[in-house]
């Protein structure tokens, strides 16, 4: 399945840290999909606004979207769209065990 360049550019913004812009971008993309991927994109979006809230001091709306967002990729995992979803999960449930603003994940592709 192709890419869709939205979803790149999200997880760009992602891995820049700017996890609100990053919403934005795949927020569209996400609204406009019918298929199996609509529910990855939701994983990544409360993913990135998760770490949006603990970078801002929530840390129950943080928790709350990390456990969400696990939900939904999990059955993604290990990748999807070449996205390496196993390692996201493993990096997210570490940065929430340690509630570590500095130590947050980035988005790593496996293939495209």
């Amino acid at each position: 399945m192709r890419v869709d360049e939205r979803f790149k550019k999200g997880i760009e913004l992602f891995n820049e840290e700017a996890f609100f812009e990053c919403h934005e971008v795949i927020e569209g993309l996400w609204l406009e999909t019918q298929d199996e991927c609509k529910n990855l994109y939701k994983g990544v979006i409360q993913a990135a606004v998760a770490l949006h809230h603990l970078r801002q001091g929530n840390l129950s709306g943080a928790k709350e979207l990390f456990k969400t967002s696990s939900g939904y990729l999990g059955p993604y995992a290990p990748e999807a769209l070449g996205l390496n979803v196993e390692k996201l999960l493993k990096d997210m449930k570490t940065c929430f065990k340690r509630l570590d603003p500095k130590s947050l994940p980035k988005l790593e592709f496996i293939k495209e």
